[in-house]
């Protein structure tokens, strides 16, 4: 692909470097307009933000550099030119990100649940600008595929765009949890229901890697912290909790019987189906609509300063 974007003299800048910037950007955005939403010290959760993201980017860094020793060796300028040698690991990000966040959280006695909420919906957002990154600057390599296969740097074949993927599914998952995450929500919720959809997004797509190691492992855990979370810290009363976790158990095991065994409860799961997508086919053309008035090619001609008629003049 473009593993680099341009170079001035001897200095190189890398997709992945530059796309990971970007990453930050967003995710400082999303944690700024989340902070403004729920009336918090913006400027408290800005250095707890950057603070954490550094924690993030450390922990990413070691953990792809132990991941590729081989690469590395014991070559400290390879290790922090991170430019010219990128390399960035997931799980060591989020182990990095999410020891950080707990304890400066503490440190400026700030809620952690409440700021863990903020960072996981800045952290998808930043995996979105990463995995777009990661498919330009050739890291995260598929498998072989002559379906939708596209040449890498460093490889050989055509391997399958599972980045891109990555990407197109956390961009639907924020879509659907930034309407939640800047309104009244419990506190935990945002982060459990994060962690459980990005932990089965990598399952899915771990299949689809060329280089499968723990990958299923740490998705796995990250499901089931999503899960603990949800029962343990949303329901604050922690019998409560075990008692949900239960009966929501005993649903969804019987729930494929109880479909078709029982028609009554089909037609309502249609019904509802149905529903729901008329309501996003119409709200889609609402936003479409007001996308379409909203838009004048006069007013952006006269935005930059371009007379598009003589009756402009």
């Amino acid at each position: 692909m473009f593993p680099v974007l341009f170079s001035i003299g001897k200095f190189s800048v890398s997709s992945f470097g530059f796309f990971l910037s970007l990453a930050f950007l967003y995710s400082i955005f999303l944690i700024w307009r989340q902070a403004r939403a729920a009336d918090i010290d913006e400027e408290r959760v800005l250095d707890l933000s950057l603070l954490t993201f550094l924690g993030g980017f450390i922990g990413g860094r070691l953990y792809f550099i132990l991941e590729n020793l081989q690469y590395f060796g014991f070559d400290v300028l390879k290790m922090l030119y991170f430019f010219r040698y990128p390399g960035f690991s997931f799980w060591g990000g989020f182990l990095g990100g999410w020891i950080s966040l707990y304890y400066l959280s503490r440190r400026f006695k700030l809620d952690f649940w409440q700021m863990a909420d903020l960072a996981s919906v800045a952290f998808l957002g930043g995996l979105i600008m990463a995995d777009i990154g990661c498919l330009l600057g050739g890291c995260g390599v598929g498998v072989r595929s002559n379906f939708l296969g596209i040449e890498m740097v460093g490889v050989v074949d055509k391997r399958f765009p599972v980045s891109l993927l990555e990407a197109i599914f956390f961009v639907i998952v924020l879509l659907q949890i930034w309407p939640k995450a800047i309104h009244f929500h419990l506190r935990g919720r945002i982060v459990s229901t994060v962690l459980i959809f990005i932990g089965v997004i990598k399952f899915l797509t771990e299949f689809l890697r060329e280089n499968q190691g723990t990958g299923y492992l740490l998705s796995l855990i990250l499901i089931a912290l999503g899960i603990t979370i949800h029962y343990q810290v949303v329901n604050t009363n922690l019998k409560s909790g075990k008692k949900e976790f239960i009966k929501d158990v005993k649903y969804i095991l019987s729930f494929p019987v109880k479909f078709i065994t029982d028609k009554k409860m089909r037609d309502e799961i249609m019904v509802n189906l149905g529903k729901n997508w008329y309501n996003h086919k119409v709200n889609l053309a609402w936003k479409l609509q007001n996308l379409s008035k909203s838009f004048s090619i006069n007013k952006f001609l006269r935005r930059i300063r371009v007379k598009s008629t003589i009756k402009n003049s």
